[in-house]
Order: C-alpha cells, then sequence, then structure tokens
C-alpha cells in the first residue's frame, strides 16, 4: 500500500509540474512584491458600453447587474447598473486590479468581461432580442477597447465545447467526498480529469492564436490546486504536493483564483491541530465582564465541584454556557484571528501572506468584518494591500454609521393585527417586530390574520448564515418588482447565535424591506418542525386560501422574475 501511495504521489508531482506553463516576462501577479510598484503606478480601468436598438421604454426594463469578483473574503459583489436615456452606462470599479473579472447581464445577454486597462462594451439589444437569448459572445455583440481581445477571448472559450467542459463540476463534485483513501483513489482520477480539460484547452489555443492562451492556463491550474486543497481539508498534503500548491501564483482577480486563495486558507486552518475549541473558562479570567457574566461563570465553577445537585445540573450548564455565548464568541474570533495572522506570516513570504490575509475577514457581522480588516491592516508590509485594508474599513464605518442612523429612525403608529407596533420602521420599507411568545400555529394564525387575501412567503434565517444572506438580494427585487402582487414577504430571524442588536444591524446593512419578526429558539425549532425546514435558509408559501404549499419555493432565487412570482402567487 505505501508503495502505491508513493507511486501515486509522484505521479500527481509529475502532474503538477507538467502542466504549468510560464507567464510572460512582464506579467506580475497581485502576490509578488513587483506588484506594489505596478499597482501605485496604474489606475482604476474604465468599462462602459452601450446599448443600440432600443426604445426609451424598453430601457426602463433593461437595469445592468454586474457581480465583480474581489479578492477579498467576500469574493463577490454585486452591482446594479443604471443605463442613460441614450443607451450608454458606466460600471463603477473600485480598484486598479489586474485582470478583475466582471460578470454582466442585460435583458437576454449575459457575459463575462475582464477590466485591466479599459473595456468597451456594445450590444445590438435587437439583434439579441430575435435570438431569444445570447450567452458570453455573438451575433450583436462587441468587446472592444483595450481589454476587448482578452474578453472577447475568455468568452469565446467558455462557448467553446461547452457540454465537455460542464460535466467537469458534477465529476468534481461526485469525488469530493470518497469513502476510501484520498491519495489513493481520488488524486488520479482527479488529474485525469483536468488532463481532459487541458486536452479541450489546447485545441482551443492552437485553433485561436492569442497572447493570452497563458491565462487560460493559469485560470485551469488555479482550479486545480483549489480542488487539491479542498480534498485535504481535515488532513495534511504531502511535502512534496503541498512545496507546489503553495507556491502557485494567479494572474487574475476572477472565480478561479479568488477560489485558490480561499480554500489554500481554508485548508491551513483545517488541518489537524489548527483549530482550538474555545470555552467558557478562556474567558473565566478576562478584564470587563459584566456582573452577570461573571455571576454565571461563578456558578459554572461552583457546578464543577458540585455536579448533578441542584441547581448545578448538566442542563443548568448548558444553558448558562449559552449564555455566554456571545462573548465566548468575540473571545475564539479575535484569538483565532491573531494565531491565522501569525500562522501566515510563518508560512508565506510577505507578499504572498498580505493577500492572503484578506481571507481572514471572513465573517457575516460586518462589526466582525471592520474589526479583521483593522488588525490585518496593522501586519500588512505591502503598501498597496495596506491601501486597500483601509479602504475597505473605511466601507465598513461608513456602512455601520449609516446602520446606527437608520436604527435610530422613529416607530411608526401603524399596527400589525396581533403583533402590535413595529419596534421599528426604516424609510427602506421594513418593519421590525419581536415575535410574542406564542406556539407556532398561534403565530401563523395571527400572521395570517394580518393579511387578508394575501398569499404569505416565509423566509427563515440567520444573521450568521451565508447561503441566508446570498438570496437576499434576489428575494429584495422580487418585492419592489411584485408592489401590484397580493403577497407579502415574512423574515423570520433566529435568535439562535444572534442577538436582537446584530438582527436589526444586518437587516439595516442589507436594507431588506418586508416584515422582519425576530423568534426565539423554541417558535424557531416549532416552525421548522411545521414546515420541515432541514436547515437555514427555510422557505414556505402560503396562497392567498391561507393554505400551505409544500415545496412550492426551495431558493427565491429559483423564482426568476415578476412572472414567475405572479404565477405562483395567483395560482
Amino acid at each position: 500500500m505505501l508503495m502505491r501511495v508513493a507511486a501515486f504521489l509522484l505521479l500527481l508531482v509529475c502532474f503538477l509540474n507538467a502542466h504549468t506553463q510560464a507567464p510572460p516576462a512582464n506579467a506580475v501577479a497581485p502576490e509578488e512584491p513587483s506588484f506594489d510598484n505596478v499597482y501605485h503606478a496604474g489606475s482604476v480601468p474604465v468599462v462602459t458600453g452601450k446599448l443600440l436598438n432600443v426604445t426609451a421604454a424598453e430601457l426602463d426594463s433593461l437595469p445592468i447587474t454586474c457581480t465583480l469578483v474581489t479578492p477579498f473574503a467576500e469574493p463577490q459583489v454585486k452591482k446594479i447598473v443604471s443605463v442613460k436615456p441614450d443607451g450608454s452606462f458606466t460600471i463603477p470599479l473600485d480598484y486598479a486590479l489586474p485582470n478583475q473579472q466582471i460578470w454582466f447581464g442585460v435583458g437576454d445577454f449575459y457575459g463575462c468581461l475582464f477590466a485591466n486597462k479599459g473595456l468597451y462594451v456594445e450590444l445590438d439589444m435587437k439583434k439579441i432580442k430575435e435570438q431569444k437569448e445570447v450567452y458570453f459572445n455573438g451575433d450583436g455583440v462587441r468587446y472592444l477597447g483595450k481589454d476587448g481581445p482578452l474578453t472577447t477571448y475568455y468568452n469565446n472559450y467558455i462557448l467553446y465545447q461547452k457540454a465537455n467542459k460542464a460535466r467537469v463540476p458534477g465529476d468534481m463534485y461526485n469525488m469530493m467526498h470518497p469513502s476510501d483513501h484520498v491519495v489513493d483513489s481520488v488524486l488520479p482520477r482527479y488529474n485525469r480529469l483536468f488532463d481532459s480539460l487541458k486536452k479541450i484547452e489546447d485545441e482551443y489555443i492552437a485553433a485561436n492564436a492569442s497572447p493570452y492562451g497563458w491565462l487560460l492556463e493559469n485560470e485551469r491550474m488555479s482550479d486545480f490546486y483549489a480542488g487539491i486543497c479542498t480534498m485535504y481539508f481535515g488532513k495534511v498534503m504531502d511535502d512534496s504536493i503541498w512545496h507546489i500548491v503553495k507556491r502557485h501564483k494567479a494572474y487574475l482577480v476572477s472565480n478561479s483564483s479568488t477560489d485558490y486563495y480561499r480554500y489554500l486558507y481554508m485548508y491551513l486552518t483545517a488541518r489537524p491541530g489548527a483549530y482550538i475549541p474555545t470555552t467558557w473558562k478562556d474567558i473565566a479570567t478576562m478584564q470587563g465582564l459584566t456582573v452577570d457574566e461573571r455571576k454565571i461563570i461563578d456558578s459554572l465553577q461552583t457546578g464543577e465541584k458540585l455536579q448533578g445537585q441542584y441547581p448545578y445540573t448538566p442542563e443548568n450548564s448548558a444553558k448558562w454556557i449559552k449564555q455566554l455565548k456571545a462573548r465566548i464568541h468575540a473571545y475564539a474570533f479575535n484569538r483565532n484571528l491573531a494565531r491565522n495572522i501569525k500562522m501566515i506570516d510563518s508560512i508565506f513570504l510577505p507578499a504572498k501572506a498580505d493577500f492572503l490575509k484578506f481571507q481572514l475577514a471572513q465573517s457575516t457581522d460586518i462589526k466582525e468584518q471592520q474589526e479583521a480588516l483593522e488588525k490585518l491592516l496593522g501586519s500588512m508590509k505591502m503598501n498597496w494591500c495596506k491601501a486597500l485594508a483601509k479602504s475597505e474599513t473605511d466601507k465598513r464605518t461608513a456602512k455601520i454609521n449609516e446602520i446606527n442612523r437608520t436604527l435610530a429612525g422613529t416607530n411608526s403608529n401603524q399596527s400589525l393585527k396581533g403583533f402590535g407596533k413595529p419596534i421599528i420602521q426604516t424609510s427602506f420599507g421594513a418593519s421590525l417586530y419581536k415575535a410574542p411568545s406564542l406556539k407556532a400555529l398561534d403565530f401563523l394564525t395571527k400572521l395570517k390574520q394580518s393579511f387578508p387575501g394575501k398569499a404569505i412567503i416565509i423566509d427563515r434565517w440567520a444573521t450568521w448564515c451565508a447561503p441566508c444572506l446570498g438570496e437576499m438580494p434576489h428575494s429584495k427585487e422580487l418585492q419592489e418588482a411584485s408592489k401590484n402582487l397580493p403577497v407579502v414577504f415574512v423574515y423570520l430571524c433566529t435568535l439562535n447565535g444572534s442577538s436582537e442588536d446584530k438582527w436589526k444591524s444586518k437587516v439595516a446593512e442589507i436594507q431588506q424591506p418586508g416584515i422582519h419578526f425576530l423568534i426565539d429558539e423554541k417558535l424557531d425549532d416549532e416552525i421548522s418542525s411545521y414546515f420541515s425546514f432541514s436547515g437555514y435558509p427555510g422557505y414556505a408559501f402560503i396562497d392567498k386560501t391561507g393554505k400551505y404549499r409544500p415545496g412550492a419555493i426551495k431558493w427565491m432565487s429559483e423564482i426568476k422574475d415578476e412572472a414567475a412570482l405572479a404565477d405562483l402567487v395567483n395560482n
């Protein structure tokens, strides 16, 4: 067995070394020291464009959606771009990042843009509409400017043998969690999978001469190394593999490159021994504990000596620990952040270490993001990384101030039947209520009585749930597009792992309109059981007659548009 494993490791190392194509001499990756000069000498690229052959009425219904890929812990940022009366538009970018990927959609067109020096996108909407839909490239699509050739080349490659390449993600998913030894079984098949992609890529490059072929190779290898890191979560790579994986450089800011850096960081923090659990004992001697927190710790310390005696039962100890959850989480967050900064600095040279540190600000809490970025800023050596960390910190500070202003708004005089007045009524259409102590069926009955003749979409979420938050923007779009439909959006946020302040702040941060309830864990559990929710998020649809329709909504994003929502509500 050891000989077989060694043979497979040798095969993998040969694969890694044989499949890398050297970039041009003038290419500089963000993780290289010389990128400091490149960044400060450059300027933010300008991405503009124009929609041709489109009426003024059509322009009103053609907002442009852009998803910018970033090197930060939040790998994608969505922006809605307005179109001027003459059909022109500008996509605002924040930083002079190299070959920043932008996923772009308008009407029946969807494509992938790259911004490096400057790009102009020209779309003939009449031709595109006649084809019903156009993806990436086709009749009526022109990518112009300095970044036009790369954008054209990349989009054409996406379309090249698309069906054959589309099978790869599914095959990768199926081999990610094998029951047998990861090296002995999975890696050889994984290598063959990427070999098949290389053959397709080589054919495309051979048939389409371009100075950008090496970037396709770089993208594919970023995907390859990201997958290697994923397969080794909770394990330790052989040194011969790790040496190659950690020295990879990504030359684009794309989905593939951000996956590589994110999964590289996650591999490091998931290695055996990397995680240190935090308990109430870690905070027992902390300064700044409240009187109530000290009383709880005193009870826990006494309980260790008087286990099982009333009131020092395991059940009560669990309740006391739960009351310390926020303090324990804050301690763990700061300790892990400090340990991970030190760990990354010990493994990588400063330029790569600083670039990788952006992944450490992974939190769904904007205040924690701000605190993490401030600490990262103090540890960074590269000036361009410091500039970005400072800018991102300032953005979150401004957002927190905006949230505080929103939450300082006056309460509404309006009341919701059975629930009273909202504790906060926001300018963006959110009404926030604290749910009373009710059984799930009583709560749902009062909810339906409050909205006679209307359908109700229930969204069960948590402030810490990334998939929940990922669905919120689409839910918001549906709300704004369905003001004439007999439907209300009701958001039930659990107290589990959160707090009232975090709930208020998160609603204000994402500016999510609708009816919001903060529900305790008991009501959360009952509602979850009633609707058979398996986790967060959970969605339920109650029609206009008050009848629950199981399975009507699995994900908010599956309700594509207003027409689909109207079909659900009115049928």
